[in-house]
């Protein structure tokens, strides 16, 4: 009788282990999914990052049309060789040509950037859920989160207050604006309705060069501000249960939808004032 008392004691702590186990695995498998709303974010964010750094040195699009009549312009005007150095030039000479050494150095930044946001997802991907080793995995990959926090942050706040500039179209319409100031050709009349046209232009790009800083800040403040709450639930993950951790979850959602809302200038500010509260 003893033993069977035993058994049943036995039996009954493995019942008890099993399910503190099932309740563990539940808390990792929903932690997993704010991570994985912060790496996909950060994702985002990088990408339009990349974008807007590209989009610097971009003409102004045009038409095969336009592209086709602008060489057949380009050739009767031009009188030496055809190089192979010089092609490129002649097909869209608006296109400027990012240094190699300097695209490089662009694609490995932001190539290292991306790999320590990826590798911090891939801890929790990487965890045994439910397991000891698993919880001291969390614990231990807030101090790594803090810093990438602060990065973010960092990153942010540089585009909100210094956002890139469509540089090439910039020179493209500058040199439109000297070519008019030039032509004595043309009466005040037709001059001042080819400043009217040029201004439009000018305001314009204005407004694209603003649309994309937005769109950027955006997904970087998207980010920044999953990145926050995920140290909180990392930070008490040990007090937290799984309707806690399913909770943030859903906070993180309606936190996305809130930012999307944001003016320009709301997202300006947030964006400048991230430093001050990133390790807060």
């Amino acid at each position: 009788m003893f033993c069977t008392f035993k058994r049943i004691i036995r039996n009954g702590a493995l019942v008890t282990v099993i399910g503190l186990l099932a309740a563990c695995s539940q808390k990792a498998e929903t932690l997993k999914l704010s991570v994985t709303q912060f790496g996909t974010a950060t994702e985002t964010a990088f990408d339009g990052y990349d974008a807007a750094f590209s989009a610097q040195f971009a003409p102004f699009p045009k038409s095969a049309d336009a592209q086709r009549d602008e060489f057949v312009r380009n050739m009767a005007a031009f009188t030496g060789p055809v190089t192979p150095s010089n092609i490129e030039t002649l097909l869209d000479p608006d296109a400027v040509k990012i240094s190699p050494t300097v695209r490089d150095q662009w694609t490995a930044t932001l190539r290292d950037l991306r790999n320590q946001y990826q590798q911090f997802v891939a801890i929790f991907d990487n965890i045994e859920a439910g397991s000891a080793l698993g919880a001291s995995a969390v614990t231990q990959s807030g101090p790594i989160l803090e810093k990438l926090r602060t990065q973010l942050a960092t990153i942010t706040s540089d585009f909100a207050r210094n956002p890139p500039t469509y540089l090439t179209r910039r020179s493209t319409l500058i040199a439109e604006l000297n070519t008019f100031r030039k032509d004595d050709s043309n009466d005040p009349e037709a001059r001042d309705l080819e400043y009217q046209i040029w201004w439009q232009r000018w305001q314009g790009l204005l407004a694209e060069e603003q649309a994309m800083q937005s769109k950027t800040l955006r997904a970087f403040l998207t980010a920044t501000k999953l990145g926050d709450k995920l140290q909180g639930q990392i930070d008490n993950y040990a007090r937290l249960d799984v309707a806690s951790l399913i909770g943030a979850v859903e906070q993180g959602i309606t936190l996305a939808d809130q930012i999307n809302k944001l003016s320009p200038q709301e997202l300006v500010t947030q964006g400048t004032g991230l430093l001050e509260t990133a390790t807060q």
